[in-house]
């Protein structure tokens, strides 16, 4: 992820944990809408690059420590995002592991900002309401949520870095 991407999340809201995931479907609708706007063609590929990295982070976030810590307000509901995030995994992977430069792939990359926006719309209208009205302590949620997510940030710094020796 680029710096830019990274100044614009901010210091991680420990005691709201739902504003820091907002904050990320924010920036997926900005990078989208940069994708789908910009017709250079350097600049799309940047942007869709950057939907990829964050995409990828945000669910691993969501499913490593978000969806198992707010299960139990509605197990369907998380089964269901669940059930989305595999479709959309594998389809990042594949877009990760082919070129973002061809006409299958844009396909891909519509069918992922497709699914992504309903995603995101299900989350803020549906689950984020029901999760307020719980009225549970989302701090420890928060801080687990702070520490997974500063262990992928370094994991994929680590990663760049190490590319960045190979090349």
């Amino acid at each position: 992820m680029d710096n830019d991407m990274m100044e614009n999340r901010g210091a991680f809201p420990v005691d709201q944990p739902i504003e820091a995931l907002i904050r990320d479907h924010n920036t997926v609708r900005r990078l989208v809408e940069a994708y789908q706007q910009d017709h250079s063609r350097e600049a799309k590929m940047q942007a869709a690059q950057q939907i990829l990295t964050l995409l990828e982070m945000h669910s691993q976030l969501e499913e490593g420590v978000f969806y198992p810590a707010v299960r139990n307000i509605d197990p369907q509901m998380i089964g269901h995002f669940e059930q989305e995030h595999q479709k959309a995994d594998d389809l990042v992977q594949a877009l990760k592991n082919g070129s973002l430069d061809d006409q299958r792939s844009e396909q891909l990359l519509q069918q992922l900002i497709d699914m992504t926006m309903h995603h995101i719309q299900e989350e803020e209208n549906d689950f984020f309401p029901k999760l307020q009205q719980a009225n549970i302590d989302m701090t420890p949620i928060g801080l687990q949520m702070q520490a997974f997510e500063a262990n992928l940030v370094h994991a994929q710094a680590q990663q760049s870095a190490q590319r960045g020796m190979r090349q």
